[in-house]
């Protein structure tokens, strides 16, 4: 028996994309076109060998090298984030103007350079491509932060799952400086020992009180100590001895 075509009535021009399955001729409803993958990602690209000379019209686009890896970023992309510092560049027009924001410039190449974390910046650059900012996870979050500062990149571009990892990272640096700086106010409000005999006495005392490793005179004091409590212990233990408690009445009687 011979099906009726679905070829029919399509449009000269259309494209028609089958499937592999052995009932898609019995399947009703329009067959989608596959979607095109890396299409936001070409609009910055990484550049090969750093002897080799990328063919590019550095006129629309910018050649970047952080840490020995080059990248070639259009400059249309960068329009969407004006105070970045790759975006500032466009509107140097000296030698000094253009020392204050990268580490050297080749004239020939036009080629920029920055003496950066690249991982960090391959991060940066897939957020300017794609608009998708995430942490590093092999990279500390406070120097992500450095790094996003440095860039000119706002945090509140980070997801929102990061953006709270990063948030709670601050609030533990914050509350570590604070308790810092309640211990150095304890430590400066502490009075000063004269270096006197008495003063010298005294700290040497309390040291052979306190630890008993600082030295010979120490460990004589722990001995001590230790001897004094045993006795101590002991002459109780023995006190309560029945024995010894009925010679007691009897001599009292």
């Amino acid at each position: 028996i011979s099906m009726p075509s679905r070829d029919r009535g399509l449009h000269a021009g259309h494209h028609h994309f089958r499937s592999c399955s052995p009932l898609s001729p019995f399947l009703s409803g329009p067959v989608e076109p596959p979607s095109i993958k890396g299409i936001y990602y070409r609009r910055a690209r990484k550049v090969g060998a750093l002897d080799a000379s990328p063919t590019a019209d550095l006129k629309k686009e910018m050649l970047v090298n952080v840490g020995g890896r080059r990248y070639l970023l259009p400059w249309s992309t960068l329009d969407e984030f004006p105070l970045s510092r790759l975006s500032k560049l466009r509107f140097c027009r000296s030698q000094e103007e253009i020392a204050q924001l990268c580490d050297d410039y080749d004239e020939d190449n036009q080629e920029f350079f920055f003496d950066r974390s690249p991982s960090a910046f391959g991060v940066i650059v897939s957020f300017l491509a794609a608009g998708k900012l995430v942490l590093l996870r092999e990279m500390c979050v406070l120097s992500f932060q450095e790094e996003l500062t440095y860039w000119g990149i706002e945090e509140a571009n980070l997801e929102k799952c990061c953006l709270r990892t990063l948030l709670r990272k601050l609030d533990d640096l914050a509350e570590l400086r604070q308790e810092e700086a309640l211990q150095r106010q304890r430590e400066a409000g502490r009075p000063t020992v004269h270096t006197s005999r008495w003063g010298l006495f005294m700290s040497r005392l309390r040291e052979m009180v306190e630890n008993p490793q600082s030295g010979l005179p120490g460990k004589v004091f722990a001995c001590l100590s230790i001897l004094f409590v045993a006795t101590t212990a002991v002459s109780l233990c023995v006190s309560t001895m029945p024995d010894l408690r009925a010679e007691e009445d009897k001599v009292s009687s």
